[in-house]
């Protein structure tokens, strides 16, 4: 069995897009589902804000899984300082997107990060 990850930073577009802080993440077909056989994915959010004084302790966010299927799984986050927020992920799940709502005077530094296992 192999195992593997990526990140993928979520920061603010750049000129000419909206101010929210968005990002999709293409995901690996987990459980088996794809061409590629993957057996676990694991999508995971880590924040820090380096101890600045005034930073928030967690940012709100929202996370949706995309799926092939067109349905989409919309998950209210909040994501605390760490890596402490996990989700599973399953088959036919394709992407996540996710957005960050931190105050308007803040600029997070969150990373998502995933994982997966091979047979």
């Amino acid at each position: 069995m192999g195992s593997g990850a990526y990140s993928v930073f979520i920061d603010q577009q750049a000129a000419g897009g909206p101010p929210a802080f968005r990002r999709v993440v293409p995901l690996p077909p987990p459980e088996l589902s794809g061409a590629v056989k993957f057996s676990t994915v694991v999508l995971s959010l880590a924040y820090d804000n380096f101890g600045e004084a005034g930073a928030p302790p967690t940012i709100p966010g929202t996370v949706r899984v995309l799926r092939g299927s067109g349905t989409v799984d919309t998950l209210h986050v909040t994501i605390e300082v760490g890596r402490k927020w996990f989700h599973f992920l399953h088959a036919d799940d394709q992407a996540a997107s996710v957005q960050l709502d931190p105050p308007a005077s803040f600029r997070p530094q969150v990373t998502a990060l995933v994982e997966y296992t091979t047979p």
